[in-house]
């Protein structure tokens, strides 16, 4: 496969290290990744400045796949989804991907995580353009990012199949500690509440601070529950989510002009 690897932790960070090297094994792999750290960013793009881009330097990057080759690594100065459409529609928009794959993520993105995740929306820009796309995302804090790699490695013609138009694969690699991995679960997506409060920065702002809860709400078993009980969890999301249900209860409303 021909693979355009990203995440929202930049070009440098580890988990697309560890990942790029995994994938490289085996398949083409090129990366196009934010300039800096752009956690929360979602699946913002640049529209009101100018979009900056450098192809990394071999001698920072000195990463090989399997035959030797380097691994071309490119920062576009923007958010995650704009690195991926940068390189899909400018910097490689003759050629053809198979794949985009974004992570591997420090922490999950499970439930509703994903609205506010850049590496989901980066993962989801692949989609709405056209390339079959999957996230992922680990507890890097506990066990480190060489488990998640090997899963998306040893997986990948399983997670691949798992795609289809306008479908982002999401995945969450709930530990990095093997004797902790229950299983696989394949789970819709949940609602996980978080605690969060604000604090003045003793300057002229205020930072947006916060705890996981948990996901006692949800009804049925989902990506939140079954990642708390140490299980890895697979969950297809649509990027066309309209609600039917609603749709169809209000499609005999009459509406005031």
């Amino acid at each position: 496969m021909r693979i355009l690897l990203t995440n929202d932790d930049g070009y440098f960070a580890e988990g697309i290290v560890k990942l790029a090297l995994a994938l490289a094994e085996e398949h083409e792999v090129i990366v196009s990744a934010p300039a800096g750290e752009r956690s929360g960013a979602g699946h913002a793009l640049t529209f009101n400045r100018t979009l900056k881009w450098t192809e990394v330097s071999p001698d920072e990057m000195l990463l090989t796949d399997g035959k030797g080759r380097r691994i071309p690594f490119h920062a576009v100065h923007g958010s995650p989804a704009d690195a991926v459409k940068f390189a899909l529609e400018y910097i490689y928009r003759d050629e053809k991907f198979d794949l985009v794959v974004s992570g591997i993520n420090s922490v999950l993105n499970i439930g509703s995580d994903i609205i506010y995740s850049g590496t989901f929306g980066a993962a989801e820009e692949g989609s709405v353009l056209g390339v079959p796309a999957v996230a992922v995302s680990t507890v890097a804090s506990d066990g480190g990012y060489d488990l998640a790699a090997r899963f998306v490695k040893e997986n990948l013609p399983a997670l691949y199949a798992a795609t289809s138009p306008f479908v982002t694969v999401n995945v969450n690699i709930p530990s990095g500690r093997a004797e902790k991995i229950k299983g696989v679960a394949v789970v819709p997506l949940g609602l996980r509440r978080y605690n969060d409060w604000y604090e003045h920065d003793g300057k002229e702002g205020y930072e947006l601070f916060g705890s996981p809860g948990d996901c006692s709400a949800d009804a049925e078993d989902t990506d939140c529950k079954l990642s708390d009980l140490g299980y890895i969890t697979v969950t297809p999301v649509r990027v066309l989510c309209t609600d039917d249900g609603s749709l169809e209860k209000i499609g005999g409303t009459e509406w005031k002009l």
